[in-house]
């Protein structure tokens, strides 16, 4: 597959783009590790766990806020669930609350890829460069302190809009943001659902291979990693 020329606008998702998980899990930090014993959770009937896991996220599901605090009023709420619903891990509230406290405040809990600042700043000498993520109000923060919020020109995020990806709406607010016609723009995600729903807009889509067992796509183009961007455009 080839990418339509020409393209004046770049959008892309965030978690397994240009950067993933330290532990490979958003939820379950190095922090979290240190209270609960993965052997353990992992021993857990996988219906309970999906049982909890469903319950825990009714605290962090898609819906308008803006602070970090309320975020982390999300976490805890979240991150206490599990402690009084799985009492084989063992952790007490108090130690929910830590574990919530630094998954909102350790910018160490994302690992950026290589070259991610340098490709970035590549991009945006010629392109409009955009930000289409599910993702919490401390993440820019996070690209503040990684030196990268900047160079963004748009931000279409899910906690300031009340909506998640796939939904049609984040793909209409960024092209509306950035002011192009979508066969002008290119979107690069992890998942091929989000792509799907991209494409029935316009936008020129992107499967990035980056999380771990990630299955090739006929539909889009494939990358590996971010910076294989460059190659075709």
């Amino acid at each position: 597959m080839t990418i339509i020329k020409p393209v004046r606008g770049i959008f892309f998702d965030l978690g397994w783009t240009i950067f993933r998980p330290a532990t490979g899990d958003w939820r379950i930090t190095v922090k979290a590790l240190e209270y609960i014993n993965p052997q353990i959770l992992w021993s857990i009937p996988q219906d309970k766990l999906n049982t909890v896991i469903s319950k825990a996220n009714e605290y962090v599901k898609n819906e308008i806020y803006k602070t970090e605090n309320e975020e982390l009023e999300r976490y805890i709420n979240y991150y206490k669930t599990i402690a009084e619903m799985l009492p084989e891990i063992d952790i007490t509230y108090e130690q929910a609350e830590i574990i919530a406290y630094d998954r909102v405040y350790n910018d160490s809990n994302y690992v950026f890829f290589d070259n991610t600042k340098k490709t970035i700043r590549g991009l945006k000498e010629k392109y409009k460069i955009g930000v289409i993520s599910d993702t919490d109000p401390s993440i820019k923060r996070v690209l503040k302190n990684a030196g990268i919020y900047d160079y963004f020109d748009t931000m279409t995020l899910s906690f300031e809009l009340g909506e998640t990806k796939p939904s049609l709406g984040m793909f209409r607010h960024a092209l509306e943001a950035m002011n192009l016609p979508a066969i002008e723009t290119v979107f690069i995600d992890d998942y091929e659902k989000n792509l799907d729903s991209a494409s029935t807009l316009g936008i020129q889509s992107i499967l990035i291979l980056s999380r771990p067992n990630s299955d090739e796509t006929t539909k889009h183009l494939n990358i590996k990693k971010f910076s294989d961007l460059l190659l075709y455009l």
